[in-house]
C-alpha cells in the first residue's frame, strides 16, 4: 500500500475562540469546518509555547522547548536534533516547506530535508524583484494581488508554489510532505479585499491597492471607519501591542471589536485559500489519501489580561489552538465511524470530536506514524494517529523563555515605561482539570482551566495543595529555562527590517 501523502498547514496567530468550527458567531472557518466533518476536531489542543519559532521548533523536533534549547534568544534548531522532513525524506517522501516571514527560514535548520524550500521575502522596487517577477509566475502571481487586493503576507506564493510542487509529486507518483504558515493573520491585520471590512459595518477602503498607498505616500489615512479614530486602531493594530501595555493608549471594547473584526477578516482569507487548494487537491486525485493537519501555532490578545499581542504570558488565549486533522482513507479505524449499534465500522473517522487534552507536540509522532516511520523515544508525546477520544497526556506543558527583543523594543519606545518585569521566563503545567503557571522568580497563578476559559479566577490562595503538586510535577518532567543564548540578528537587510516590522527587534 503506498504512504499517504502528509500536509502540516498553520494559521498563524489564530485564537480557538475565533473559529467558526469551535462556534464562534462570525463564519470565518467554513473551510476548516468542512475538514473536521470529514476527520476530526481536538477541542483541547495546546501549542508548547506562545510565539512561532519556539512552537515550530517543538513541533518539528517532537519535543517541548527546553528539552532543545529552541527558546529565549536561542531559535536554531540544532544540528544533532533531526527534523521532520528530515525523518520524512527518509522514508521516500518528496519535501516542501515555506519560510514563514522572519523566523522559519532556512539558517535555522528550517530546510533540512526540504527538497523544494521556498524563501519569502519583501515586495520592493529593487533589481532583484524585477528578476524574480520575470522568472517565477508563482511571484508575479503574488506581485498582481498585492497591488490590487491588497498585502496578505505572500500566503498567495507559498500556496501557489506549494501547488507546483504537488503537481510535479502527483505526476511522478511520489508521496509528499508539505509545510505552510500562514502570516496573514498576524498583526497588524490588515487583510486583502474584501476581507478586512466582511465582518464590519461602514469600513472604507480605495477600491484597489496602488490607490491606498499612493494616497498614504501623500501623508494622508487611505483607510476610513464611521465613528472611529481610524488612525488610532491602525497605529494599535501596527504596533504590536506596545501602546496599550504601557498605558500610552487606551482601547475602548467597541474599538477592540473593530481589531477583532480586521483579524476574523483575515482568519476568513486564510481559510478560503486553503479551501482553494482543498479543491485543488481534490482534482489532482490527491487529497483522498492525503493527512492534513490544520491548526495554529498559538492565539493572540486584544486586551486580554492587560496585554495585546502574544508575549509575557501563557495564558490560554495564546496557548489554546484549533487543530483540525482530515485522515487519510488508508487510515485504519480503531477510532472509526460508530455503526448504530456502538461497533466500530472500517475507515477513517469523521465528525468526531476529541474532549481530552492534547499537545501540538503530539503531531511530530503523529506525522511518522503516518508515513510508516519510527518515531523518536520521547515519553512526552504521542502520536494521535489511532483518532480517538482518548486519555493521550495526564499532563502537557508550555513554555515561554523571555526574549530580549521586546523588551528592548519597548525600553526604546517608551524609555520611561519600566519592562523589566516582561523578560521573566514562564513555565505551565496542566492536568485534565488545573493549570499551574510559574515564573522564574517563583510566582505562581492556578485555574480551573475547563470551567474558567479564559482564566479569570486565580485559585492559588484557595488551592495551594493543588499548585504544589503541579509544581511538583512541572520540575520532574521540564529543564530549567536557564539557557537563553544569544539572539542572532541575520545578516540580510530584508529580514531585519521584518523582525522589526513584527515587533521582535
Amino acid at each position: 500500500m503506498s504512504k499517504p501523502n502528509v500536509l502540516f498547514l498553520v494559521l498563524d496567530a489564530v485564537r480557538t475562540d475565533h473559529c467558526s468550527t469551535y462556534g464562534y458567531e462570525r463564519e470565518t472557518t467554513p473551510t476548516m469546518t468542512a475538514l473536521a466533518d470529514e476527520g476530526v476536531k481536538y477541542d483541547n489542543a495546546f501549542a508548547p509555547s506562545i510565539w512561532t519559532p519556539t512552537t515550530h521548533g517543538a513541533v518539528f523536533t517532537g519535543r517541548y522547548p527546553s528539552h532543545t534549547g529552541i527558546y529565549g534568544n536561542a531559535l536554531g534548531i540544532p544540528d544533532d536534533l533531526e527534523t521532520l522532513p528530515e525523518a520524512l525524506g527518509r522514508e521516500g517522501y518528496r519535501t516542501f516547506a515555506a519560510s514563514a516571514g522572519a523566523h522559519i527560514r532556512a539558517d535555522r535548520g528550517y530546510a533540512r530535508g526540504v527538497d523544494d524550500y521556498v524563501e519569502t521575502r519583501r515586495i520592493s522596487p529593487d533589481a532583484g524583484f524585477v528578476r524574480k517577477v520575470a522568472t517565477d509566475r508563482s511571484f508575479a502571481k503574488q506581485v498582481g494581488f498585492s497591488l490590487t487586493r491588497g498585502p496578505d503576507d505572500k500566503t498567495r506564493y507559498k500556496y501557489d508554489r506549494l501547488r507546483r510542487f504537488v503537481d510535479d509529486a502527483v505526476d511522478d507518483g511520489d508521496p509528499f510532505f508539505g509545510f505552510i504558515n500562514a502570516k496573514t493573520t498576524h498583526s497588524p491585520f490588515n487583510p486583502p479585499r474584501p476581507y478586512k471590512g466582511m465582518f464590519l459595518d461602514g469600513f472604507d477602503r480605495p477600491r484597489w491597492e496602488f490607490l491606498e498607498r499612493a494616497i498614504g505616500a501623500t501623508g494622508r489615512e487611505p483607510q476610513d471607519l464611521s465613528g472611529h479614530d481610524i488612525e488610532k486602531l491602525r497605529e494599535v493594530s501596527r504596533d504590536a501591542g506596545d501602546n496599550v501595555l504601557t498605558g500610552n493608549v487606551e482601547m475602548t471594547e467597541a474599538e477592540w471589536d473593530v481589531i477583532r473584526s480586521w483579524y476574523d477578516g483575515a482568519i476568513r482569507y486564510l481559510d478560503d485559500l486553503i479551501g482553494e487548494f482543498v479543491a485543488f487537491l481534490k482534482e489532482r486525485g490527491a487529497y483522498e489519501d492525503t493527512l492534513l493537519i490544520l491548526t495554529a501555532d498559538h492565539g493572540d490578545n486584544f486586551g486580554d489580561h492587560g496585554l495585546a499581542a502574544h508575549i509575557f504570558s501563557l495564558y490560554d488565549t495564546l496557548l489554546h489552538v484549533p487543530l483540525v486533522i482530515k485522515p487519510p482513507a488508508s487510515a485504519e479505524g480503531s477510532g472509526g465511524d460508530r455503526e448504530g449499534d456502538g461497533t466500530a465500522t472500517d475507515g477513517p473517522p469523521a465528525g468526531r470530536t476529541v474532549d481530552n487534552q492534547v499537545s501540538l507536540v503530539d503531531l511530530h509522532p503523529t506525522m511518522l506514524e503516518a508515513a510508516g516511520a519510527p518515531a523518536p523515544d520521547y515519553e512526552l508525546s504521542e502520536s494521535l494517529y489511532d483518532f480517538a477520544d482518548r486519555r493521550y497526556h495526564d499532563h502537557t506543558f508550555a513554555e515561554y523563555a523571555g526574549f530580549d527583543g521586546p523588551v528592548r523594543r519597548l525600553q526604546r519606545k517608551y524609555p520611561d515605561f519600566d519592562a523589566s518585569g516582561y523578560a521573566r521566563s514562564l513555565q505551565a503545567v496542566r492536568d485534565d482539570e488545573h493549570k499551574l503557571i510559574v515564573t522564574e522568580d517563583g510566582d505562581r497563578e492556578l485555574y480551573a482551566w475547563r470551567e474558567d476559559r479564559y482564566e479569570r479566577e486565580d485559585l492559588l490562595d484557595e488551592r495551594p495543595d493543588v499548585a504544589d503538586e503541579l509544581e511538583g510535577v512541572l520540575r520532574e518532567t521540564l529543564d530549567p529555562l536557564d539557557s537563553p543564548g544569544t539572539f542572532r540578528t541575520p545578516d540580510d537587510p530584508e529580514l531585519e527590517d521584518q523582525l522589526e516590522d513584527l515587533g521582535y527587534i
